[in-house]
């Protein structure tokens, strides 16, 4: 009898446990790993974030290397590349990363990330107006695309929402990704402007 009854408790204690067990993983994932901004069925941005053991954050940007887009709707989207930020810090839950901007005119793309939940975040485009853009948790040999050259893709038709995404694997340290360096100085308040603007489609 005695046997038995230790073995309840223990189905009862491991039951309690195993949701904080639980909460406690998914606050280590946290916005470490693989988020891409879609629409409808084409991956427009990827991005990658890491928190250091020293709570320092890097990043990466997987993008277009040819994109026309005012930040509400995007266009003629070809090819990929990834980049390294300027800077990266963290505040109040926040991550904000800071890249140079595509031309030599000492203009930053300053993105700033939130996490909503286990498998959604949201980015915050410094400088652009509207909400901020939802991101879904993805794998990490996600490719941009695919990408049809006559369509406009429409921010309102971004995914919210994604499968699960298991991590089956510890996030690569960035030090082993072949990325495109940024070049230029640390960012200021007065560089922080948009490398997309809200022109570009003037005269269609």
């Amino acid at each position: 009898m005695l046997p038995y009854m230790v073995l309840r408790i223990l189905l009862i204690l491991a039951a309690l446990l195993l949701p904080a067990r639980a909460l406690a993983n998914d606050h280590e994932a946290g916005l470490s790993g693989h988020w891409a901004f879609r629409i409808d069925d084409a991956t427009i941005f990827v991005f990658t974030l890491e928190q250091l053991d020293s709570g320092a954050w890097e990043g990466a940007w997987t993008r277009p290397q040819e994109i026309d887009s005012n930040g509400a709707v995007f266009r003629r989207m070809s090819g990929q590349e990834t980049v390294r930020p300027l800077a990266a810090l963290e505040r109040r839950g926040v991550v904000q990363l800071t890249f140079t901007g595509p031309q030599a005119n000492g203009r930053r793309d300053v993105l700033q990330f939130s996490q909503q939940d286990e498998n959604r975040a949201q980015l915050n485009y410094v400088g652009i107006p509207g909400d901020p853009y939802p991101l879904v948790r993805v794998a990490a040999d996600t490719p941009l695309g695919p990408f049809d050259e006559v369509r406009i893709y429409d921010r309102d038709n971004a995914v919210i929402e994604a499968d699960y995404v298991e991590l089956a694997q510890p996030l690569e340290p960035l030090e082993g990704v072949d990325l495109a360096e940024s070049e230029g100085a640390a960012a200021t308040e007065e560089d922080e402007m948009p490398r997309i603007t809200a022109d570009f489609l003037d005269g269609l």
